[in-house]
């Protein structure tokens, strides 16, 4: 199967802004290439710490953690989000030296279910669910470690010279390319799967035209997207995750989640849409400064907490 993957280049022509932008983007990557993996990732994570608290997104990260994890105290919350930006940053560094974390032996540690390994050691497709957590790019490697083809679901970055470049770093890792969605995803996506190709989407985003299922307790719009095509193709669906364990290295977790398979198909997805919440939700409870609070996940800028019911 060729790369489904194009250049957005000849989708979006690039203004002026994209080309500075690019630019710097260039300048950061000439610079973090003359430092060793953990150095770079030193380096970013020093300068996320530094600017993030002063960015919008800080305060959009202070309002979710107020509302999903209301028990924690202010100097709690404080130190929580001053590890989730160098976590970002570290991850934003190490992202751009992918190849050379996956060439060297030492760096992966494979932590999977006995369910999730066989998956993986056999030649049937999975849906793999993962998360904006440690190091999600990571998480690919593992795909490759098994000779596992894989088909990836992204959201293109606004620059197009960026995002062609960022997608070219995932290359290696995604034999059957990339599909952004959209109204052909579903088309592209089912012949890869026929094709023997296994899919990776995050499923821990906002999704606005998303069915409510409950995230740390909030109704929230959730993708329903990973457990459609679970039921449509008769796959297993995998929750995975990376979770850095020293400069450079990195631990695997997998684990197959349980599905509900009844007659009825839009019971179904919704019951394992809303699995599948809960267990991403129990891997960010783990250790929630690894995780992205600065999405707009529940969908408004600020969720009071007064609005923590149960979904019904």
């Amino acid at each position: 199967m060729k790369n489904n993957y194009r250049g957005q280049i000849g989708l979006l022509t690039p203004n002026l802004s994209h080309r500075l932008e690019y630019a710097a983007f260039c300048f950061i990557r000439w610079v973090f290439g003359r430092l060793t993996v953990p150095q770079a990732a030193s380096l970013s994570a020093f300068f996320w710490r530094l600017i993030a608290p002063h960015l919008r997104r800080h305060r959009r990260a202070e309002s979710n953690l107020k509302a999903a994890l209301p028990r924690l105290r202010d100097s709690e919350r404080k130190k929580l989000l001053t590890r989730m930006w160098d976590n970002l940053g570290r991850t934003s560094a190490e992202a751009l030296r992918l190849d050379e974390i996956a060439d060297d032996p030492n760096s992966l540690t494979l932590n999977f279910s006995t369910d999730a390994l066989a998956i993986m050691q056999s030649q049937t497709p999975a849906i793999f669910v993962s998360l904006h957590y440690g190091n999600w790019e990571v998480t690919a490697l593992a795909a490759e470690r098994f000779n596992k083809p894989l088909l990836g679901i992204y959201k293109r970055v606004v620059n197009p010279l960026v995002d062609r470049d960022v997608t070219q770093l995932r290359a290696r890792f995604y034999t059957g390319g990339f599909v952004s969605k959209g109204p052909d995803a579903v088309r592209s996506i089912t012949r890869a799967i026929k094709s023997g190709y296994s899919v990776a989407v995050m499923a821990d985003l906002r999704e606005s035209n998303g069915d409510l299922v409950p995230f740390f307790s909030i109704p929230s719009p959730s993708t329903t997207f990973p457990a459609m095509m679970a039921r449509l193709h008769r796959l297993p669906i995998v929750i995975i995750r990376a979770v850095r364990t020293a400069p450079g290295q990195f631990r695997i977790d997998a684990e197959r989640l349980e599905l509900t398979i009844s007659e009825n198909r839009k019971a179904d997805i919704l019951e394992n849409t809303a699995r599948i919440q809960a267990g991403l939700e129990k891997l960010i409870r783990d250790e929630p400064a690894l995780w992205m609070w600065g999405h707009r996940r529940w969908g408004t800028e600020s969720v009071p907490v007064s609005n923590q019911s149960s979904y019904k």
